[in-house]
Parts: C-alpha cells; structure tokens; sequence
C-alpha cells in the first residue's frame, strides 16, 4: 500500500535505501567524476589560497567561501570579480575553452601568463558543479528510485 503523506512516502524510500549500497555507490561514483574533471582539486586549491591571503581564518570561514562560490554566490573573501547576480564574471570552462575550468594563471599554469597572482586565482576560479555531473548525478538517482516508485516523466506525465 501506497504512503498516504509527503513525510510517510520519505520514510519510507529512506528506510529502503538505507538498507541498500545504492546511494553510497552513487556518491562514489560522482566524487570519481569530480575528481577526473579536477573539481576535487580546484576546491583544495580555493581553500588553501584563501587562507593563504588572509581572506579566511577559520574552517568555517573557508566553507562558508567555498559553498558561496560553488552556488555562484558572492562572498567577501571571495573578492570583486562577482556580479550583483552572484555569479562569477568567469565561467571557468564554458569561457576559457579548457575541459576542467581551471583558469590561467591558477595553480595547475602558474607561468601561463606571467607570475601566478593568488588574489587572481581566488576571484576567478570556478568551483561550480559542472552540468555533465550534475546530470549524472539525477540519473543515477533517477535509476536508483525507479526500483523502488513509480515515476512519472517531467515532460509529459508518463509513468516509466
């Protein structure tokens, strides 16, 4: 029988993944796709350059940055290069043409355009959740629940 409410219906589906490996084996797929387009290491990159500028003190400080600039938020440490929007005035890969985001100048091409500028890095680094992951990441899951409800398409209310 079918959960009657919203709250009933998440227990449940927790209660089902919590006794399989499925979301475990997703997550580690997806921080291996993370790792291969170099995400993983342009956020080490990002929280070790703001503590080396000053523009963070604290753990919290730092995750409080990098969270800011992976949602396309602004953020003070994150320095000028943001726009009212909140999003980087770079887009990392879409606008340098390079497959993993990271910028010129960056700690992966430190003599690409002249000596490696830190503050540069920190305000130009894109640290977003590349799309390709992202929808990797809503298939799996996706996958995941299909075994387990009846989903219905977005696009025409289909069930699959």
């Amino acid at each position: 029988m079918p959960s009657s409410t919203p709250d009933a219906l998440e227990s449940d589906l927790l209660t089902k993944l919590s006794a399989t490996s499925a979301l475990e084996d997703l997550q580690e797929s997806l921080l291996g796709s993370l790792h291969r387009v170099g995400w993983t290491e342009r956020i080490t990159s990002l929280a070790t350059e703001l503590l080396r500028a000053g523009r963070c003190e604290t753990f919290d400080d730092v995750m409080a940055a990098v969270i800011a600039s992976a949602e396309g938020r602004s953020h003070p440490a994150l320095g000028a290069k943001h726009t009212e929007n909140g999003e980087s005035s770079t887009n990392g890969a879409a606008k340098e043409g390079k497959a993993n985001g990271t910028k010129k100048g960056s700690s992966n091409d430190k003599n690409a355009d002249g000596p490696y500028d830190p503050l540069k890095y920190i305000e130009e680094v894109n640290v977003r959740i590349p799309d390709d992951v992202v929808a990797e990441g809503v298939r799996g899951l996706k996958d995941i629940l299909r075994d387990m409800v009846d989903l219905e398409d977005e696009t025409n209310g289909d069930k699959k």
